[in-house]
């Protein structure tokens, strides 16, 4: 079955901030656009919907303009660089941390998924004499906290929105 893109502001159901054609567009303004123009639409949308999903996982500044909406975007009382985050429209970041992060995903299907449990791990250590080996089954899998881990570089376009990590280990702290 095809992926199917809700790019509604403030959408129920919305599962992106963008539509395809949006992002054909911007693709179309970048020095190298064959990464992206040489998938399927289909391909295409599942990566922008899973890029979505990953820019969702962050915690951000401000609140969510309509309690009822789907996504984390868009948001208010909070401001950028002296401007004030409306309700009426995505910031262009946003959006542009999405087209680059699907970019990126159709591309390395794998990239998110994180180690595997033998990844990087050590098998043995040698040092003259001495030498001691490790059991793989006994060395803990690797964890991926947030998308910031693999594409750190996301955090140019959307840093300045973040309260600085993912929800599974992000805490604010207030003074007071």
């Amino acid at each position: 079955m095809a992926a199917a893109i809700h790019a509604t502001l403030k959408g129920s159901n919305s599962n992106s901030y963008v539509t395809l054609n949006e992002a054909d567009l911007y693709f179309e303004t970048v020095p190298d656009e064959t990464d992206w123009d040489n998938k399927s639409d289909d391909a295409k949308r599942r990566a922008l919907i899973s890029a979505c999903r990953w820019i969702d996982s962050l915690n951000y500044y401000g609140t969510r303009c309509d309690d009822d909406q789907a996504l984390k975007w868009p948001r208010n009382n909070y401001e950028v660089d002296n401007v004030e985050l409306t309700c009426d429209a995505i910031p262009k970041d946003v959006k542009y941390a999405q087209y680059e992060l699907a970019r990126q995903l159709a591309n390395d299907t794998d990239a998110m998924t994180g180690n595997k449990g033998t990844d990087g791990n050590i098998e043995e250590v040698k040092l003259g004499d001495m030498e001691v080996k490790y059991s793989k089954q006994s060395q803990g899998t690797g964890t991926i906290n947030n998308v910031f881990d693999v594409y750190p570089w996301l955090q140019s376009y959307i840093g300045s929105y973040c309260l600085g990590g993912s929800g599974s280990y992000q805490v604010r702290t207030v003074r007071g």
